[in-house]
């Protein structure tokens, strides 16, 4: 089994507008408090390529395995919006980007940290995969080899957004835009 990882750089807009930007985030206007001036949205996929081997049997049947697996978790898209009326060059702008830039790291951060629990919840299930008598053709069978190991990384997938909801939310509370949007003489 190959684990390997790959992370995108940011890409920066500033094309939203705050109400566009409130409403990405889900976010309903009272609940956003008017703060809501950027969005940093994290997309991860995870590419499993599996092989199988197989014995021929007679009769149609034949005796499948799992024979490699190659995964590689990654972070696809890291889409970082400025509200359009803060353009470059601003404060209003820099302290955004600033506080845009800290969920760009806990993005990173949390992903590089999950990353060997994923791969050892990967190879594990990968070594739970016992050999087979099917009739199935070898793809259906590796298919459901690829399903099996799906299935089993989802709970640690899950955690890992769960952690990330919960770190960027750390610094996504009133006070702290209180103190952020304080670095600029107006708003």
């Amino acid at each position: 089994m190959t684990f390997s990882t790959w992370m995108a750089e940011p890409v920066y807009s500033g094309e939203e507008s705050r109400a566009r930007i409130t409403a990405l985030s889900g976010k309903t206007r009272a609940e956003s408090n008017e703060f809501t001036t950027g969005l940093t949205r994290t997309t991860t996929n995870l590419e499993l390529r599996v092989q199988g081997w197989q014995i021929d049997l007679g009769q149609g049947r034949r005796c499948m395995g799992l024979a490699r697996v190659e995964a590689v978790w990654k972070i696809t898209e890291i889409k970082v919006d400025v509200a359009r009326e803060y353009p470059p060059g601003g404060c209003q702008y820099r302290v955004i980007r600033t506080h845009e830039d800290e969920h760009v790291a806990i993005s990173r951060d949390t992903f590089r940290h999950w990353t060997p629990q994923a791969e050892s919840v990967l190879r594990n299930a990968a070594a739970r995969i016992n050999p087979r008598i099917s009739t199935a053709s070898a793809d259906a069978v590796t298919a459901e080899f690829k399903d099996q190991l799906t299935a089993a990384m989802r709970p640690t997938f899950e955690a890992f957004a769960n952690e990330l909801r919960v770190r960027n939310a750390a610094i996504d509370t009133p006070g702290n835009y209180r103190r952020v949007n304080g670095q600029c003489p107006s708003w």
